[in-house]
């Protein structure tokens, strides 16, 4: 059997045609076998319902049924359930108080969470009344419906592990395409886009991703009156598209736009002077490229950066496409030129790697590198420092760390985390130690010191549709810092002036956090001693970074904690020896 790689549901419009037509071409034996090895995986509470989908015998003997209507619900008694629903919600009926979850490790909501189930009951009978084709009452009763999610906004009403619309069971997204296709066709054209566009800023945070084709297929047959719709709907989009979910609403207004005139019709969108012109010039950027109309791209992408006013970020993301672009259409020079413009509009570590990408290609790596070094700040942040390392300005990064914070290494400004372990690489060249040692893990750990806490740091690119575009990924920083330090290893006394400033840095950092009892970090300065330790090891013997460790020890005698993270650490070194047996 294939298996599918589509990373999406299908819509229920699309749905039920590719199951018609592979029905109709499926022999009736066949489907029949079908049919039972599907039962057959059923889990018992599900078999009743599907055995109800079929006629009971007699009714099958009598007559051949055919395709069976879904009856629309009594639309007064739905809307006054619904109602009596969300109104016990409000008062607090299902909620008892708050408390901790040793689950969740937090606090959240607690009570009687029966609700799920009479709001997924609820969903369904709504549901009901849309496959039925009453949309004026599918609107009412998904609108309120969805509605209700709000009231998690207030305390004492919901409960539960988790937020409201992840409880239930209904496919929400699902939900709130259905309640905008209602919005659509229940709504007079003169007032359809503004109506959709209000309805859909509602109801966007449960389903960022709904789009106009989403909500198409909902049902069989496209949206009604679509071109007298869409001018109307690429006005309003063009008037709404900054502020919160900007970027939502700036995609719709691209998928209108190539819907109703094609990817040509993005230039004058583009064009057009507003909030949105930044993003639609990447947009069209992007689909000119996806058409594979690569020239015209290049030329699209030459045009924004021609516009004033772009925002930093936005006009270093057309300078990132343009260099992409040049690359992939043979002109290494113009590449790097871009790339090189993208880099002095909006400094980020994905562009100094794309920076020496393209410098390499052109033959000029050392020149250009040079070239940025002699621009930056006599202050450098750690971006600034990790072009210096490539420049070859070690010494100047070294100066910079030595000046910067003994704490704050987590901040992605902080040189910290990069050059102090390329010090340490770089003293005991020509050789970057092995990721089994706590030297070799801290300078592997380059390549994620641009993350914050797990996520990505304001270093990094600004695009958001990186994964759309075919380039492979640069080199990782520590595979081209490792590289220099191997092809262009110091002479012993540079070596032993970083291994210094290394020590110094390591011992400041180390007093300030265990001198101030910062115990979330002693880990991670305790990593760092030992980190230095073996480059001792390294540079000199295994007695001398045996020899620091033991003084590092030494000066905290009454912080049990710290050394306890330092002999661990230390124990998982194999370069040092274990640490000294506890007395009992």
């Amino acid at each position: 059997m294939a298996v599918s790689t589509r990373s999406a549901p299908r819509g229920l419009g699309e749905f039920l045609t590719v199951l018609e037509q592979r029905l109709a071409a499926l022999p009736v034996d066949d489907l029949r076998a079908a049919l039972v090895a599907h039962a057959e995986r059923l889990p018992a509470r599900d078999r009743e319902a599907f055995l109800a989908i079929f006629p009971a015998a007699p009714a099958m003997a009598s007559q051949v049924p055919g395709p069976r209507a879904v009856p629309s619900p009594d639309g007064t008694r739905l809307l006054a359930d619904i109602d009596a629903f969300v109104d016990r919600v409000r008062s607090g009926a299902f909620f008892e108080g708050w408390g901790w979850d040793d689950e969740l490790h937090e606090e959240r909501a607690w009570g009687d969470e029966s609700w799920v189930g009479e709001m997924d009951d609820l969903f369904a009978v709504a549901a009901d009344a849309f496959l039925a084709g009453d949309l004026a009452l599918a609107r009412d009763a998904y609108g309120r419906l969805l509605g209700a999610f709000d009231l998690d906004q207030e305390v004492g009403t919901f409960c539960g592990p988790s937020s409201p619309s992840d409880m239930v069971a209904t496919d929400v997204p699902e939900a709130v395409a259905r309640y905008l296709r209602a919005v659509y066709e229940t709504t007079p054209l003169s007032e359809r886009a503004q109506e959709l566009y209000d309805r859909y800023a509602d109801l966007n945070h449960l389903a960022p991703a709904t789009g106009l084709p989403t909500i198409a297929d909902t049902r069989r047959g496209g949206l009604p009156d679509l071109d007298d719709f869409l001018p109307a709907w690429i006005e309003v989009l063009t008037g709404h598209t900054s502020g919160y979910r900007a970027r939502d609403r700036q995609r719709l207004l691209t998928e209108a736009t190539v819907w109703h005139a094609g990817t040509d019709g993005l230039a004058a969108v583009a064009r057009r002077p507003g909030d949105h012109q930044p993003t639609a010039y990447l947009d069209w950027v992007d689909a000119l490229t996806r058409d594979g109309r690569l020239d015209d791209a290049a030329a699209a992408a030459r045009e924004a950066m021609t516009v004033t006013g772009l925002p930093a970020e936005h006009s270093a993301e057309v300078a990132d496409r343009l260099g992409e672009l040049t690359a992939r259409l043979g002109d290494p020079r113009a590449a790097l030129d871009a790339r090189r413009t993208a880099w002095r509009t909006h400094r980020t570590r994905s562009r100094l790697l794309a920076l020496v990408v393209a410098a390499d290609a052109a033959g000029q790596r050392a020149g250009t590198l040079a070239a940025e070094a002699d621009l930056v700040p006599a202050d450098p942040d750690r971006v600034g420092c990790e072009l210096l390392l490539l420049a070859d300005r070690i010494d100047t990064a070294a100066t910079a760390l030595v000046a910067s914070d003994p704490l704050g290494w987590s901040s992605p400004e902080h040189p910290g985390p990069v050059v102090w372990p390329f010090l340490l690489a770089a003293a005991v060249a020509p050789a970057v130690p092995a990721t089994q040692t706590q030297l070799g893990r801290q300078f592997a750990a380059i390549d994620t010191a641009d993350r914050w806490h797990g996520y990505p740091s304001f270093d990094l690119d600004d695009g958001d549709d990186d994964a759309d575009r075919p380039s492979a990924a640069p080199p990782g920083l520590s595979c081209l810092l490792a590289g220099h330090i191997t092809d262009r290893p110091g002479s012993p006394r540079q070596r032993q002036r970083w291994l210094d400033v290394a020590r110094g840095v390591a011992d400041q950092r180390i007093d300030a956090v265990v001198g101030n009892k910062h115990r979330g970090a002693y880990q991670r300065v305790a990593v760092l001693a030992v980190a230095y330790a073996e480059a001792l090891a390294l540079a000199a013997d295994q007695a001398a970074g045996a020899a620091f460790i033991t003084a590092t020890r030494g000066r905290y005698p009454r912080h049990v904690a710290f050394r306890d993270e330092l002999d661990r650490a230390t124990a998982a070194s194999p370069l040092l020896p274990a640490p000294p047996q506890r007395r009992r």
